[in-house]
Order: C-alpha cells, then structure tokens, then sequence
C-alpha cells in the first residue's frame, strides 16, 4: 500500500489528519508514506517512529511545501522512482487531495492511467463532501477507482470499509 498525502497551502487544514492517518497505515500496515507540493519526499522511516517528536521532523521533511501543488508531477515521480518495482496488480494507491493541480490537466489524467496500466488500484481522498471539482480531476475520473470524502474522524468511520 502507497498514501500520498497532499502538503500543499490549500491542504494546510487538511493535511494534519491525512497525516496521522497515514502514520497509522505505516506503524499498522507497513504502508509506504509520501508527501508532495511541487516535490514527493517519502517520509516512512518518520512515519514509522514512535517519537513525540515525529510531526516535527515531518515538517522538517516538508519545509519549503506549501506552495503549489504539482500532483500529476508528483505521481509520476513515484511511479517511475519510488516505486517501480512495487507497483503491481492489485498494489493500493492512495493519494490524499483537494485535487487542485498546477500541472497541466491532462498529465493528470496521463499518470494516473500509467498507475492504472501497472495494475494499481486508485482511491483518491478528499477534504470535501462532494469529489474534488478541479478539472484535473475530472478529466482523470476514469483512472481513479474510488472517491472517498475524508474530512472528519466521523468520514474517517465511516470509510472504514474501503481502508482494509
């Protein structure tokens, strides 16, 4: 399992709990945990520490994030780097969005279908009730295995049964 959680500064409200979702996934279920604005860095070894000081060093990690989001760059960037050689039928891909893209909208479209063509299962996770209006997204709507709003421990509950 890969999560890809969005730092970006239309992500700064959402991007804490993202975060301690996926540091449980990592201590849990051993997930590979990357975060991204207009870079990825993976941040498992942080993830899977079990120090008060964890989300500080994560923003260290991070320092610098918050500008745009470069999301089509980003999962290129994972897919042809971090995780080639995992990426398989069935690997669960998780990208943690509002959605909003600097890139252009159709590489969007284009990395998720590379994602796709590797046997990857895709569920995006937005901070929203209603899936993400960004045209990237929508242009890409067909890549993407599964929208889940993901913007309280009460969503959190209640998508329990896609996170197993």
């Amino acid at each position: 399992m890969f999560i890809l959680a969005d730092v970006s500064r239309s992500m700064e409200s959402h991007a804490a709990l993202f975060l301690r979702i996926a540091r449980a996934f990592a201590l849990e279920a051993q997930a590979r945990v990357f975060v991204f604005h207009t870079r990825l860095a993976e941040v498992t070894p942080l993830m899977q520490r079990d120090s008060a000081t964890v989300q500080e060093k994560i923003n260290a990690v991070s320092a610098g994030f918050g500008a745009g989001t470069r999301i089509a760059s980003s999962l290129q960037d994972f897919a042809r780097v971090h995780a080639r050689a995992q990426l398989r039928r069935g690997a669960r891909v998780w990208v943690m969005s509002d959605g909003f893209d600097t890139d252009a909208p159709e590489q969007l479209a284009d990395a998720l279908q590379a994602l796709r063509a590797r046997g990857a299962r895709i569920t995006w996770f937005h901070p929203t009730r209603r899936v993400p209006a960004a045209f990237a997204v929508q242009n890409a709507r067909e890549h993407i295995h599964r929208f889940v709003p993901l913007a309280s421990l009460a969503d959190l509950a209640a998508a329990r049964l896609f996170l197993h």
